[in-house]
């Protein structure tokens, strides 16, 4: 704090002036070398070989021993014909009855959904059969999960997995070696029964209580990982690892080696996000795959949405992933079997066994550009200190330009708080009540909508635009408008600075991905943005409405739909962006209800206001506040002259 509080920085000091005068320059300076950094983060020089942290799991001593695969292929016939003669409901009776065959302790779990932005209500059920553990007092247990997908869904279907869980239960039950407990999850509605299951099982309750999780008939142990499985098809030629969990969260990652290891053993080719690893990673193209798989996670994360059900359990400290099948039609590619899935399973569960306390060695924050390296933290928070950086190097040059005021006599003294302060502070607390306004919208803008026959999806989406609509026109408006006050820019400007960058740091200890997002959009937009006449005002407005956060949901609404259907006309695409971008922004409010995700409450509390004041800096007048160097210090000389006069004066006297 001295250091922006002491009146004497401004000047004297050759560090304080290269700030002051070319602040913009080292920020653009800093910017440029971390977006470098960050794109040479995929290369094998700067990131490193996956290697186990944690040595109880010991992969390597596992031998398979699973022998189920026919009883698999009798599941997977048997849940088939189950969906062909009930297709409108879960086949739960019938696989309550397959677990209670088995000879485990069978329970369902009811569940409830209010929905937060409409009177309606939804219910659902889960299936979960528990293996107690023959050499355990059931303190500790492991998950092992899969969703149940209607036949209509427009998700792949998992009867795979849930074949592939079953027999992976018969198997388990006949040894004896278990030292934790087992517990075979079916869930229903996907995120809502995983959320609710896991709710009713650690007796809590996230988001804001519009799910009613009940209470569950039975328990286990205390979870200390889970694995869950969505196979759509018994021949798959690749395993597709998703680690993403909510807000961000990922497993440790010596669960993400350990199924990797033990899949390649088995001959299951490895993915993640869709891409399998290069041969040759340091070559163009292995580069190439690997800066595309890693720009894949990072937009993945940011998001924080959960890749798969797996991503609901990090919020309670349990280590999960979602194992996908995928198959591709290629030359050379030997496709796995019920028999090769089940000793993946089979292993990685024995592995589990072993642990003797929770994961807590290996890293939890990471970034992947491929199924067997990773870029660690301590890799990727200089490259993000450059990213961010010119937020502060901006914030100081201004501040600093700020602490020399002039006087009655027109003389510019140094300052300790500049006077414009107390100016700039009701713009700034007025940005940050309208983002308030817009977090607490949706609830409002729905209950309006229904009045007016308008189903939630659409008032509210319509509902937000409008708002976003009002905020443009606040600086034009004749009265009232939210302008701001002559000569306060430069405050306005380092306010903003230390803001983003108080956001930017915040957000990348448990979010790496958004914070990066966040910093590169709006940098170059913070730099930018002075106070100017004409056509470079136009173009930089027009830029900062680009970065409306409304808008830029709907730009990566529209390169996701780009990207996804390649081959669609451009009509029928931007019908279909349109729909994605207002599924995203529904989907964004209702997660925060449900789940707790807080992007929404970032996007509307924080980032809004942000964008707000940066909008207002572009119609700010211009003005001559800022002094150089040589004012500073001819201000200076002149003070200490008329003091000096004052001495010989009262000497004289």
């Amino acid at each position: 704090m001295g250091l922006l509080t002491d009146p004497n920085t401004g000047r004297g000091s050759w560090l304080s002036n290269v700030i002051i005068e070319h602040h913009t320059a080292l920020s653009w300076l800093c910017y440029v070398a971390g977006i470098i950094f960050l794109l040479v983060l995929p290369h094998p020089i700067y990131n490193g070989r996956t290697y186990f942290s944690e040595n109880a799991l010991l992969p390597g001593l596992v031998t398979g021993e699973f022998n189920e695969e026919r009883s698999a292929d009798r599941y997977l016939e048997s849940l088939k014909e189950e969906n062909a003669k009930y297709p409108g409901t879960a086949p739960f009776p019938w696989l309550e009855a397959q677990f209670k065959q088995l000879g485990l302790d069978v329970y369902t779990h009811h569940f409830t959904l209010d929905y937060p932005l409409a009177n309606k209500s939804f219910s659902g059920s889960n299936v979960y059969a528990i293996l107690r553990a023959p050499k355990a007092a059931s303190t500790e247990a492991v998950v092992l999960t899969a969703p149940h997908r209607h036949p209509n869904s427009p998700l792949l279907n998992t009867d795979a997995g849930l074949a592939v869980l079953l027999s992976s239960a018969k198997f388990f039950r006949k040894q004896i070696y278990w030292a934790k407990d087992i517990i075979f999850l079916v869930t229903q509605h996907e995120f809502l029964g995983m959320q609710a299951w896991l709710e009713a099982y650690h007796g809590v309750t996230y988001g804001e209580g519009c799910l009613k999780a009940g209470q569950l008939p039975g328990r286990a142990g205390s979870i200390q990982a889970a694995i869950n499985l969505e196979l759509s098809s018994p021949r798959l030629t690749h395993l597709n690892v998703k680690v993403e969990g909510l807000n961000g969260q990922l497993p440790n990652l010596d669960l993400v080696n350990l199924v990797n290891r033990l899949a390649a053993r088995e001959g299951v080719h490895q993915m993640f996000h869709g891409v399998e690893d290069h041969p040759r990673a340091g070559s163009y193209n292995g580069y190439m795959r690997s800066l595309k798989t890693m720009l894949n996670m990072m937009t993945t994360q940011a998001t924080g949405v959960p890749s798969g059900n797996h991503g609901l359990f990090h919020r309670f400290g349990i280590e999960a992933l979602t194992l996908e099948g995928v198959t591709m039609r290629k030359k050379g590619r030997m496709q796995a079997d019920f028999l090769t899935l089940g000793r993946v399973i089979e292993g990685t569960f024995r592995s589990l066994n072993n642990l003797l306390e929770r994961f807590h060695q290996s890293f939890f924050f990471y970034i992947l550009p491929s199924g067997s390296r990773y870029v660690s933290i301590g890799l990727y928070m200089p490259m993000f200190g450059l990213l961010a950086g010119g937020f502060l190097i901006s914030a100081l040059g201004l501040w600093f330009g700020q602490l020399v005021q002039p006087n009655s006599s027109n003389h510019r003294i140094p300052s300790v708080i500049p006077s414009s302060l107390s100016s700039t502070l009701p713009v700034v607390i007025a940005c940050h009540l309208l983002g308030l306004l817009a977090a607490g919208l949706p609830k409002s803008i729905a209950r309006l909508g229904s009045v007016l026959d308008l189903e939630p999806d659409d008032s509210v989406v319509i509902g937000l635009a409008g708002y976003s609509l009002v905020l443009l026109l606040l600086p034009i408006l004749p009265r009232p408008n939210l302008r701001l006050p002559p000569n306060t820019w430069r405050m306005t400007k380092c306010i903003l600075c230390l803001e983003l960058a108080a956001l930017a740091s915040c957000t990348s200890l448990c979010n790496i991905s958004l914070a990066v997002l966040v910093t590169s959009l709006y940098l170059p937009l913070t730099l930018l943005v002075v106070p100017r006449r004409g056509v470079r005002r136009l173009l930089v407005a027009v830029l900062s409405v680009l970065c409306h956060p409304l808008l830029l949901a709907g730009i990566a609404a529209s390169l996701d739909t780009a990207r996804a259907f390649p081959k669609v006309g451009l009509g029928e695409l931007m019908v279909r962006a349109g729909e994605a971008w207002r599924r995203g922004i529904m989907y964004s409010i209702v997660d925060g209800y449900i789940y707790g995700n807080v992007l929404w409450q970032i996007g509307s509390t924080f980032l809004l206001p942000a964008w707000l004041m940066l909008y207002l800096l572009n119609f700010c007048e211009q003005d001559d506040v800022a002094l150089s160097n040589k004012e500073v210090d001819e201000a200076s000389n002149d003070e200490q002259a008329k003091e000096l006069d004052d001495i010989k004066d009262k000497k004289d006297q």
